[in-house]
């Protein structure tokens, strides 16, 4: 896994792009972390359902804006930053801590939540991040902390 740097177009959209996701689970982009998370993650559990007349794509209309959202909060929250990793050619944005020992890539987890139905941590992802309760990771390891997350009880 090598890390590549972010173009400025990629870079530049990610703002815009996160907004676009606020608007989606009705937050502001100013409210806190914690709320912007909780709302992110209850909007991918009973995501909106698609209308007859308007065509939703999963990727473009939901990962994109959503996982530019949580992004975002882990940025302003625990100083992670947006990196692009290169997997023998497969390219992927992610949010990775300082050192680059976790992270995670929010975009590809919105999608699989959505896309496959399934039960959404972000928020529990968030908070065992804030806890300190994540096994601590070799530096430059570019740990998906994601790979490890399940509810134990399923969430109500």
């Amino acid at each position: 896994m090598k890390e590549m740097e972010l173009s400025n177009d990629v870079y530049a959209s990610l703002p815009g792009a996160a907004l676009e996701g606020a608007a989606i689970v009705g937050c502001g982009i100013d409210e806190s972390p914690v709320r912007i998370v909780h709302a992110i993650n209850d909007f991918v559990a009973q995501p909106t359902k698609k209308s007859i007349f308007r065509r939703v794509d999963n990727w473009n209309d939901r990962a994109m804006p959503l996982g530019a959202l949580w992004g975002t909060q882990l940025v302003r929250q625990f100083g992670w930053q947006w990196i692009m990793l290169d997997d023998d050619g497969d390219r992927s944005i992610g949010v990775f801590d300082a050192i680059r020992s976790q992270g995670l890539f929010p975009f590809e987890v919105v999608f699989q939540c959505i896309e496959h139905s399934e039960i959404p941590t972000m928020e529990l992802a968030f908070n065992m991040i804030s806890g300190g309760t994540l096994p601590k990771f070799e530096p430059q390891s570019f740990t998906n902390i994601m790979d490890g997350i399940r509810h134990i009880i399923p969430p109500s």
